[in-house]
């Protein structure tokens, strides 16, 4: 039976919209996860294939499973040894997963953007009620802390590529940058276990669809470090001498939220913010 005659029979058998709908993303999110799970295992049967002509060694099919925002998809990959010896899941490689990775990327950094704005046990409700992801306050913890773990290790890697880079890179030319950071404190169940989440953002401005508005070129900066090592961070660095047209004086709110400052002027949120504070400067700069 095809994908439209099973829904159009869970139309018929449903007593109302509400129970169509929600026995449809049931009906959906079954399907995904099995789609999603057969094209793993034929991309795993392919990079088999290869890795076998280039000498390595097939072991044995272990099972995985990975919890995506629309399910959890479960599959069988290749264990295999290359001609050194050493142990691999090539599939696993290819898509970039870890060892003992439990969720999906995506998932991670949704549970990270939540956690800046509620508490854990609140990002854990939110997403049981609108995603197929269900977690416990404790592992959205671990997940914040995992996530900015791995953003600054990133970050670190781009600091010392661009240091022993023999030029910076072209800058793009913008009119206006802004800047907004802000930060929220999480205390732990335990004494000192408390941190606070530093995040800021990046953009070139916004564009509006009637009521609705959308950043322009986003760039969002998410940390559990400490404010100084933060500060630098959220702070734009400009590669060229005249990277724009109008620059903008830019300063981290994170460093100046207790303090009312000349030159600067509080904005009203739509609804794409919801910190509790934002500054802009409204002293524009000429490059020289």
């Amino acid at each position: 039976m095809d994908i439209i005659s099973i829904i159009a029979g869970l139309l018929k058998d449903t007593e109302s919209l509400i129970e169509f709908e929600e026995q449809l993303k049931l009906l959906m999110q079954k399907a995904f996860t099995q789609w999603v799970g057969e094209i793993f295992e034929t991309l795993d049967k392919t990079i088999k294939q290869k890795k076998l002509e280039e000498g390595w060694e097939y072991c044995r099919s272990d099972n995985r499973s990975i919890q995506f925002l629309f399910g959890t998809v479960t599959f069988k990959r290749s264990l295999m040894h290359d001609k050194r010896g050493n142990s691999h899941y090539p599939l696993d490689e290819w898509l970039g997963l870890v060892p003992h990775q439990r969720y999906s990327p995506l998932v991670e950094l949704k549970v990270a953007e939540l956690a800046s704005e509620n508490t854990y046990r609140e990002v854990a409700n939110i997403l049981k009620e609108w995603t197929a992801v269900s977690l416990s306050h404790t592992t959205v913890g671990n997940m914040v802390k995992h996530v900015g773990k791995t953003q600054a290790e990133a970050d670190k890697v781009l600091v010392e590529e661009l240091e022993i880079a023999a030029s910076l890179p072209e800058g793009t030319k913008v009119d206006y940058l802004f800047s907004e950071a802000d930060g929220v404190f999480v205390r732990g169940l335990k004494k000192k276990q408390s941190m606070e989440v530093h995040h800021a953002i990046l953009y070139e401005g916004w564009e509006t669809n009637g009521k609705r508005v959308s950043l322009r070129q986003p760039t969002v900066i998410m940390t559990t470090e400490a404010i100084r090592h933060f500060g630098m961070k959220s702070k734009p660095q400009l590669p060229t001498p005249t990277p724009s047209k109008k620059r903008m004086s830019l300063q981290t709110v994170m460093e100046v939220r207790d303090t009312q400052l000349n030159g600067f002027k509080q904005l009203s949120h739509s609804r794409n913010f919801r910190c509790s504070t934002s500054w802009i400067p409204t002293t524009l700069h000429k490059p020289s």
